[in-house]
């Protein structure tokens, strides 16, 4: 004779343990950083990066220039390229990263160079060594997906941000030794299980794009304090970044809430306030391409985009009053 109520349990048993498993597996969960980074042994013969063999770039995040390099982090390619010459032929690029699974953004202080290691939840370290750059350092449990890393030259420290889990790691260099150490870990509960993509230190605050939570932050950068949050529409519940430029703040939006690309898009507004009120101008157009704007920088008197999805991925432009202007498509 069966028990049917034995099987029922046992159904329920098996379900329960699948989706703590599938919890444990998929979700988001804190693990404390290492205080210090992990050395890594130093190859002593003398000899370059080799060449990046790719001639396209796909999926690129961000291009960025540290002292006198650029730097291209070609995301699916799992690597990041360097180059002294930003308009040179991509296999003239020389790699310096392949040691990251889908990294995000790089940044340097000059001495150490750090890399969000984004799929292996870890960061990397890289000095120049022996006439090439060398992975010296990994400092593993950075939250959950690093997904943005910034130098902030006024407070000498770096910031990674943990992309699922609403964690800011600080982390400084020791100069002696140059290892690198974790000295803080800011939470924002709020933001646990958020997808939220980067972050921009503007003066004594940091400023959060929206996720999926519906609404774009600010907050203290020192005490972490919420200062501010701002209510978006769906549409824009994929912010890839908030960046002032002149008296206007462009937003690249790489989805909507539900994650649905054709979405992607980019607006200037004049303040996250006039943003949340539906003010704001669609300047995409401008472009004259299709695909997921991301991460905005600037260097050499420039502004660059890294464009997903499109035939180019690196564009070169500038901001005037009117908006963007002399848009160069590079890489």
């Amino acid at each position: 004779m069966i028990n049917c109520n034995s099987i029922k349990k046992a159904v329920w048993v098996a379900g329960a343990f699948s989706a703590f498993l599938a919890a444990v597996l998929f979700f988001p969960i804190r693990v404390k950083a290492e205080a210090w980074a992990s050395r890594l042994p130093i190859d002593k013969n003398a000899y370059e990066n080799p060449k990046n063999p790719y001639k396209e770039l796909k999926i690129p995040t961000e291009i960025t220039k540290i002292g006198d390099k650029y730097f291209i982090v070609d995301c699916y390619h799992d690597r990041i390229i360097y180059s002294n010459n930003l308009y040179a032929p991509l296999t003239e690029w020389k790699v310096m990263c392949t040691q990251a699974k889908q990294p995000h953004t790089i940044a340097g202080d000059g001495t150490v160079y750090l890399v969000d290691d984004t799929e292996n939840h870890r960061a990397l370290v890289f000095e120049w060594v022996n006439g090439r750059f060398q992975n010296t350092q990994v400092l593993n449990n950075i939250g959950y997906r690093p997904h943005c890393t910034c130098y902030d030259a006024a407070t000498g420290a770096f910031y990674m941000w943990s992309s699922m889990t609403g964690e800011m790691f600080v982390i400084r260099r020791e100069p002696t030794t140059n290892t690198v150490y974790v000295e803080a870990v800011h939470k924002l509960d709020e933001l646990w299980g958020i997808y939220v993509r980067s972050f921009t230190i503007v003066g004594d605050q940091i400023w959060f794009p929206a996720g999926d939570n519906g609404y774009a932050m600010t907050v203290d950068k020192n005490t972490f304090r919420v200062l501010g949050r701002y209510p978006v529409p769906s549409s824009m519940s994929g912010m890839a970044q908030i960046l002032p430029i002149g008296n206007m703040l462009y937003v690249s939006i790489s989805t909507d809430a539900n994650l649905d690309q054709s979405a992607a898009t980019m607006v200037r507004t004049p303040s996250l306030q006039a943003l949340s009120q539906g003010i704001y101008e669609d300047v995409y157009g401008a472009f004259g391409t299709t695909g997921t704007p991301y991460y905005i920088t600037n260097f050499d008197g420039s502004h660059f985009l890294a464009n997903h999805r499109s035939k180019k991925g690196i564009f070169r432009f500038a901001v005037t009053d009117a908006g963007i202007a002399n848009v160069q498509a590079m890489h």
